[in-house]
């Protein structure tokens, strides 16, 4: 399966993330100009939503295992599905500041990824299933041990973002070849060593940014990048312990 990420993670300012003073200006509520009291109010919401994600996106291969003819349908359709999921990321975004609206298209897309995975994931536990555990640990291992990094040296990791990039051009049209062209076992191995390094990256720089950039009522996109990031690390691990 290839590794999915395609939002958009380039934020500049607009009228939509201002607020506006006494006088009637307006001025920008990043959360590095935010008070103390907002900026962990805003870093709260983001990792509680993060973590609710995980949990509905858990739900979600749950429904998968238990409606095979759904297992099925994935599998029979990979591009239909990656349009879904393209759809999802655009739709959860368009109504990120929708009250209650926000959240269930949030929710609605983490399961969604669940659902999309399951068939893999079914494969695997019938073949190895310690695996599933193992790339559950270490992604948390991860995850865990490169947030930390960011909020403890509170270094300003905004310079990777052009690598970054490219890297995620790289790993994403590989895919494509790989499975539309060359069929390469070897090749795969190599595409989920480099997702995994990569989006190791990304949660360095969207963490760096959540602390740093994101206006303060952006906290589900927050959310929806720290969620992509570890989702990535899980698939590229499953991969890399699934491949023979």
């Amino acid at each position: 399966m290839n590794d999915y990420d395609p939002q958009n993670r380039h934020y500049s300012q607009s009228q939509a993330w201002q607020t506006t003073d006494r006088a009637g200006s307006l001025e920008p509520r990043t959360v590095a100009e935010a008070s103390v009291s907002e900026r962990l109010g805003f870093i709260r919401k983001v990792y509680a939503l993060f973590f609710v994600g995980i949990l509905f996106a858990i739900g979600g291969v749950v429904i998968g295992f238990n409606t095979p003819s759904l297992m099925i349908a994935i599998a029979e359709h990979p591009w239909i599905t990656l349009i879904a999921l393209i759809g999802g990321v655009i739709g959860a975004q368009a109504v990120r500041h929708v009250p209650r609206v926000n959240l269930a298209a949030f929710f609605g897309f983490t399961t969604l990824t669940g659902a999309v995975i399951s068939p893999l994931l079914y494969y695997v536990s019938q073949t190895n299933p310690a695996s599933i555990l193992q790339a559950g640990v270490l992604t948390v291992g991860i995850f865990g041990g490169l947030t930390a990094y960011v909020f403890i040296s509170k270094k300003d990791f905004s310079f990777l973002r052009g690598m970054l990039w490219v890297g995620l051009i790289v790993v994403v049209l590989g895919g494509f070849l790989n499975v539309l062209i060359v069929g390469s076992s070897g090749l795969g191995f190599a595409l989920a060593a480099g997702a995994l390094i990569l989006f190791s990256g990304y949660v360095l720089y969207d963490t760096s940014n959540i602390m740093r950039r994101y206006p303060t009522n952006e906290y589900i996109a927050g959310a929806m990048d720290l969620y992509l990031d570890a989702f990535n690390i899980f698939l590229a691990l499953i991969r890399l312990l699934n491949r023979r």
